[in-house]
């Protein structure tokens, strides 16, 4: 009996936890559809298939719920202090390659996570107060420190690590976060060959050749 009651209250346990990630999902596509300030409740219930009145057992606000769907788009983000610092020239490139390649792909493969963090930028406040102290912050310090590594080495010598962010997040908010605004001025999305274009760009080659991971 024992067993079977342990048994019984794991399973209601994991249908709990699919059920609150399948809200959190439900939630991820409404605030990037709609910002945190359109986004319904109601709907995003609906979107996952329950009434309203469960959506409050797991989450007791919105803006518990907002922090729950960021959360999970930072941590289905590439780590940048998953990439090891560089010991030579060669391995800064290809860090600095595989940092933007990561990131890009990710920015492409799941576009609507994207547009939630892009549209606490322009709305400013708490929530993207929250946003830099429990995530963007991090990741700033991550790549300050491996453009400084590249800067040690000879590589991104005349590109400063602000600059370096502001370009790297600036095509995806073009991107993702003002898609209107980029028909206009670019005529259609940036793919993959655009970022590898930006990577050939931006790093030092003064010895020539194949940069890694761009196929130029």
């Amino acid at each position: 009996m024992a067993g079977g009651k342990a048994k019984n209250t794991t399973g209601r346990e994991e249908r709990t936890q699919a059920l609150r990630q399948a809200i959190v999902d439900s939630a991820i596509g409404e605030f990037a559809a709609h910002g945190y300030g359109g986004a319904s409740l109601r709907s995003i219930a609906a979107r996952t298939g329950i009434e309203l009145g469960h959506l409050g057992y797991h989450f007791s606000t919105k803006l518990e719920l907002w922090q729950a769907a960021v959360a999970t788009i930072f941590e289905a983000m590439p780590s940048v202090d998953a990439v090891p610092l560089p010991e030579s020239a060669d391995e800064a490139r290809e860090t600095i390659t595989r940092l933007i390649s990561e990131y890009s792909g990710f920015c492409m493969a799941r576009p609507e996570r994207v547009q939630i963090v892009f549209s606490e930028s322009a709305a400013g406040g708490e929530r993207l107060e929250w946003l830099a102290e429990h995530h963007l912050g991090r990741i700033v310090d991550g790549l300050n420190r491996h453009v400084a590594a590249a800067h040690r080495f000879g590589v991104l010598t005349s590109v400063d690590a602000s600059i370096f962010i502001a370009a790297l997040v600036g095509m995806s908010a073009i991107n993702f976060g003002l898609p209107k605004l980029r028909d206009i001025l670019l005529g259609g999305g940036l793919d993959r060959a655009a970022y590898a274009t930006f990577i050939s760009t931006i790093l030092s080659t003064d010895k020539g050749g194949e940069i890694p991971g761009t196929g130029n």
